[in-house]
């Protein structure tokens, strides 16, 4: 079996809108071991589409796009044309209204979903499930700290072999499951040992029954917002303080007034105090706490921006680490919130941080 992917929507053409699902569609249907020979991408034209459709030669097509109801929607014309030579059956859309179209010709079958992405991915999931047996079983590894172009370098001949799907600063590897022992072992401490950041740091931390606080300037209160994103979190995250100004630093975190003015507020010495400042305030056994120059100005030829200063664990005893980003000012608020998410969890395992140990 082979695929095709048809994107419509006249918005893709005009610059508008960037397509969202070419990529994640490609690397699920590669991990399932179905090539995807060909992407289209058309306007809103039901007579374009089913040109499309019709020099497509794949075994499977999957059509995204103008499934809804404003004028520019025009693929249901195309369905209701195709489905007079074909079986049709509805897809249920579990995270919106628009239904998909599963339609049976006799060489070929051609499922529509829509344009929306976080309906379409939903949707392509539940597709691929009925795939299972098309190629080895899989597993998805979350890994951090690496882009995907290293995590295909690094993996070399296993590369071909495995899917990647990119979100917020983490990467999803799709794994065929005989290989998957190899891949972790490549990868080694950047792979997650659950679906994602968050939820793995929050498991850690449920673990070792350690309570977490936050000290936060340049990502403020990110790191929170990501840790409160799991559901149980109260069992472990105590709460965090948001101190962008140095008058904040000193007075709610007793950063010393001399240490910002010798060090300034972006440096390894204020992330430290920060950090042990929001523990001794809240209680915490552990925590983690930023500062730095998230951009676009407010950089200097010693600090340019994207330097961010994170300190992460326990008072007496943190990992601190300078880092420089470059991904704009949403990317290097994000970036550094999740770095900081994953030092707390290599110094919980690299120290064997419990909470009575620290009692």
């Amino acid at each position: 079996m082979d695929a095709a992917f048809v994107i419509t929507g006249s918005e893709m053409l005009s610059g508008f809108r960037q397509d969202a699902l070419v990529q994640p569609f490609a690397a699920m249907m590669n991990a399932k071991g179905i090539p995807v020979r060909e992407v289209r991408m058309l306007g809103d034209a039901p007579e374009r589409l089913m040109k499309a459709l019709s020099e497509l030669a794949a075994d499977l097509i999957v059509v995204t796009g103008g499934l809804g109801l404003t004028p520019d929607d025009t693929t249901a014309q195309a369905i209701e044309t195709l489905a007079e030579n074909g079986a049709r059956q509805t897809i249920p859309n579990p995270v919106g209204s628009a239904l998909g179209i599963d339609l049976r010709l006799k060489d070929k079958r051609i499922v529509f979903l829509p344009g929306v992405p976080a309906e379409a991915l939903a949707m392509f999931r539940n597709l691929m499930a009925q795939f299972a047996d098309q190629g080895a079983s899989t597993v998805n590894i979350t890994a951090f700290g690496l882009r995907e172009v290293e995590i295909a370098r690094r993996l070399g001949e296993l590369a071909p072999r495995c899917g990647y799907l990119p979100k917020d600063m983490e990467i999803t590897v799709v794994v065929p499951q005989d290989i998957e022992p190899q891949v972790r072992a490549v990868l080694g401490r950047h792979c997650l040992e659950g679906p994602d950041l968050a939820t793995t740091v929050g498991t850690l931390l449920e673990q070792r029954g350690l309570r977490l606080a936050t000290a936060e300037s340049c990502t403020g209160g990110l790191i929170s917002h990501l840790v409160t994103q799991v559901p149980g979190c109260s069992v472990y995250f105590l709460g965090t303080a948001v101190a962008y100004s140095n008058d904040l630093k000193t007075k709610v975190l007793g950063v010393p007034e001399d240490m910002l003015v010798r060090h300034g507020a972006v440096s390894q010495e204020v992330a430290c105090a920060m950090l042990r400042g929001v523990l001794e305030l809240t209680g915490a056994e552990v925590g983690i706490a930023t500062t730095g120059i998230a951009g676009p100005t407010g950089g200097s030829a010693d600090k340019p921006v994207g330097t961010v200063w994170i300190a992460a664990g326990t008072g007496d005893n943190p990992a601190v680490q300078q880092f420089h980003f470059g991904f704009g000012r949403e990317g290097n608020k994000l970036v550094s919130a999740k770095a900081g998410l994953n030092m707390l969890r290599l110094v919980i395992h690299d120290q064997d941080l419990h909470r009575t140990a620290l009692a």
